[in-house]
């Protein structure tokens, strides 16, 4: 692991960057935004899916992007893209503006994932590729914590906040050119693999799992805050709190090898249902809220962990194919997930909105996702 340790690193802090800083810092900014750039929900909704719709887009052309110029490379334009789309959410006026700076923030998760894939492939051994894989994956809920004391402690609000996360988008170049490869991957030309039922069937899970997550990622904070008149301080430390526990998705690799993907997968998605339930049944501040943000954030990362694992393994040749595959699926889902959330929440409310989101994650607990041990999940025949 120590010859990975360098590598692990530059990953978990891009993706802290690209996750916590560029994407799911919105959720948290939200309200405070609304108070310089007025937004109807529909409109935070809208501009919630154009980031999702953005990574979306960055996912389908990471890998060959990977494969053409090398993870090194395509992670140099990941932390740009960061830097960029965070500089112009800091110029912002307008709506639109706004939401054009999201956009290509989001650019940036979705070439990271593939690219830190393809750079753990070439230089960690392969029976180490689950951990290093799913301890950068925890790089989440690293951003999301320094997230919180840079939005609400540090004069300027959130347009200097904006800034600050676009220099450490910067800084971490640094990292990215010592450490990441720069050899370039043969692109996989077996389209087949894209086609068999361990891809599609972990396709329609990141989709639909994604789709579920939208309801905190996208208005968690704006909920608390707007329905559960949790003061803003409160919702801050609520939100540090979720991305704390969500660095406990580090231990994914070694609880699916003792315990087997499908029992990880169950417990992710319970632990993202059930604070939705909590959410749907409070009327104000209670205890059980600390729960329910703790549980989000670990459930979120470590079924992302799940998603990560399953697609470089789909596609062991190609592993930022396979990655994209479940990361775009996810993605979408979160898109279309943040759109319709937005559009309940203004016709029917917060607690119809949440509780039908909860059906569908937990409805999600009967469609598991392909094993290693699948004989469609392997790239050659099983042996007789």
């Amino acid at each position: 692991m120590k010859s990975s340790l360098p590598l692990a690193i530059t990953g978990f802090a891009l993706i802290a960057i690209t996750y916590g800083l560029a994407r799911f810092s919105w959720g948290l900014m939200l309200p405070a935004v609304n108070h310089d750039i007025p937004l109807s929900a529909s409109q935070a909704g809208m501009i919630a899916a154009s980031s999702f719709a953005a990574y979306c887009i960055a996912v389908l052309g990471a890998s060959s992007l990977s494969a053409r110029y090398g993870s090194r490379l395509s992670a140099i334009i990941t932390a740009l893209c960061a830097a960029a789309g965070l500089l112009l959410m800091a110029m912002a006026t307008s709506p639109a503006l706004l939401g054009f700076g999201l956009f290509i923030a989001g650019l940036s998760p979705g070439l990271a994932s593939p690219s830190l894939a393809d750079a753990v492939s070439l230089r960690v051994a392969e029976h180490r590729q689950p951990q290093v894989n799913t301890l950068i994956n925890a790089g989440t809920g690293a951003g999301i914590i320094l997230s919180v004391p840079i939005l609400f402690f540090m004069p300027g609000g959130w347009r200097a906040a904006c800034v600050v996360f676009a220099l450490i988008s910067l800084a971490c170049l640094l990292l990215v050119v010592r450490y990441l490869p720069a050899e370039k991957r043969p692109k996989d030309r077996n389209g087949a693999r894209l086609l068999s039922p361990a891809i599609r069937r972990l396709a329609i899970i990141a989709f639909i799992s994604g789709f579920a997550s939208a309801a905190w990622w996208s208005f968690g904070p704006q909920i608390l805050q707007q329905q559960l008149h949790v003061e803003s301080t409160m919702t801050s430390m609520l939100w540090l709190l979720s991305g704390g526990a969500g660095i406990l998705g580090i231990f994914t690799g070694p609880l699916i090898r003792r315990h087997g993907i499908n029992a990880v997968y169950r417990v992710a998605l319970l632990f993202m249902v059930i604070p939705l339930l909590i959410l749907t049944f409070s009327h104000g501040f209670n205890n059980g809220l600390y729960a329910a943000v703790a549980l989000a954030g670990v459930g979120y990362i470590t079924l992302s962990a799940v998603l990560l694992v399953s697609g470089a393994a789909a596609i062991p040749n190609a592993p930022a194919t396979g990655v994209g595959i479940a990361f775009f699926t996810l993605a979408a889902g979160q898109a279309v997930g943040a759109l319709i959330f937005g559009r309940l929440y203004v016709d029917t409310g917060a607690s119809v909105s949440l509780s039908l989101f909860a059906v569908i994650g937990a409805l999600m607990l009967f469609f598991t996702p392909p094993a290693q041990s699948d004989p469609c999940f392997c790239l050659k025949p099983p042996s007789p």
